[in-house]
């Protein structure tokens, strides 16, 4: 399949599972283009295994902070963590520090890409698609911000009794080498990178 999604099925349900899960489609749609821009199409169709927290697969999404396996044409493999919000501004946000003060996904995520996108209108179940949105190299993103080439700011997650901390940086903020591909409904001058809608 060429976009294999992992969800680990457990009884912890909220609305980010559900905008998840409503979203993966439109998700998807953004993937296929973008990849398929860069001369890297995504092998047809879709799937989804299902796991609990217990089964070996699950490790991928919460060890190492991968949602998404794909299958690109060439026949070579990439692994992808994808990330739905509904924030009022554009930014690309890794969790800095868990809850418990561990280390967040800004420094466990193995992926080798990240998509942020921005569901604004979906809480009023307006649409079910991102009004803004980016695809950036992960490793690339890392040797960027080791080499201070990205400006980061921080915040801690004051919502449904979490206390997080997140590292963020606006869209124009991030390096043109490490964005794969992006879309800013706001701003269309500046939304194309390697391909059109």
């Amino acid at each position: 399949m060429g976009i294999t999604r992992i969800r680990i099925v457990s009884g912890w349900n909220d609305w980010r599972t559900e905008m998840a899960q409503e979203l993966a489609g439109s998700a998807d749609t953004i993937y296929r283009e973008a990849f398929a821009g860069i001369g890297m199409p995504i092998a047809d169709g879709n799937a989804e295994i299902e796991c609990s927290k217990r089964d070996a697969m699950a490790r991928y999404d919460w060890k190492e902070g991968i949602d998404v396996i794909f299958q690109f044409q060439t026949g070579v493999k990439g692994t992808h963590q994808e990330k739905f919000l509904t924030y009022h501004r554009s930014t690309i946000t890794f969790e800095e520090n868990k809850t418990n003060g561990e280390p967040g996904a800004w420094y466990y995520c193995t992926a080798q890409y990240y998509f942020v996108g921005y569901a604004r209108q979906w809480r009023a179940r307006q649409t079910r698609e991102f009004q803004d949105w980016m695809i950036v190299d992960l490793p690339a993103l890392h040797r960027a911000d080791a080499m201070g080439e990205i400006t980061w700011s921080s915040n801690k997650n004051k919502r449904d009794g979490r206390r997080a901390t997140f590292r963020y940086a606006y869209f124009n903020e991030i390096p043109e080498s490490c964005i794969i591909a992006r879309y800013e409904r706001t701003q269309p001058q500046m939304a194309l990178t390697g391909f059109e809608f």
